[in-house]
């Protein structure tokens, strides 16, 4: 005897409609989650990018026994960049061998950040620069006043979250040691010195 014809396998109307439905419910889930997930990197990798070259600075400065500064650029990748004394969305390090708190012809640049992403905001407390002496110790005001606060958020500004807060701060103390922050209370007195955000 021969077997009858098979029928065709396939998924029915109803299947392919609960299917959908479950694929829509985790979407509307996981899609604000991904959004965060997303801003929550962009906001650490700023942070931790700016810390680096504070780093870079302070090493350089005791390597080539020389003033070494970070300061905000607003256009870092140029021929002949300067500084823009203004927020930290871009910035240079470079030697400042005459110890003027400028770049100047002839002073190496040691790194440059190209701008942050647009939805990145930055505010600093004084004239966005840092600069190192040739003992590893932060110099204090000179020619400009050195930022000590720098904040780092989105669109959430310092929206709480538990102990934490949405944004990032870096701070510089007078001895030139930083660090990144994410607690809230230390976001709010750096917010306090260095103004709101965004």
């Amino acid at each position: 005897m021969r077997p009858g014809p098979s029928r065709a396998a396939g998924f029915t109307l109803l299947e392919l409609m609960l299917t959908i439905a479950v694929a829509g419910v985790l979407a509307a889930v996981a899609i604000p989650n991904m959004r965060d997930f997303i801003r929550n990197n962009r906001l650490s990798a700023a942070a931790n990018d700016l810390l680096r070259s504070t780093q870079i600075a302070r090493s350089e400065a005791v390597k080539r026994q020389s003033n070494v500064v970070v300061c905000a650029s607003s256009d870092p990748l140029a021929a002949a960049p300067a500084c823009s004394y203004g927020s930290f969305n871009g910035w240079l390090v470079f030697q400042d061998s005459n110890g003027n708190w400028a770049l100047d012809d002839g002073e190496p640049v040691v790194e440059r950040h190209p701008p942050l992403d647009t939805s990145v905001t930055i505010v600093n407390d004084h004239d966005g620069i840092l600069s190192y002496a040739s003992s590893g110790f932060a110099n204090p005001a000179g020619a400009k006043t050195p930022s000590r606060n720098v904040v780092i958020c989105d669109v959430r500004g310092n929206a709480q979250l538990g102990d934490n807060s949405a944004a990032r701060a870096v701070l510089i103390t007078a001895t030139g040691r930083s660090k990144v922050t994410k607690t809230f209370t230390e976001i709010g007195t750096a917010i306090t010195a260095a103004g709101d955000c965004p």
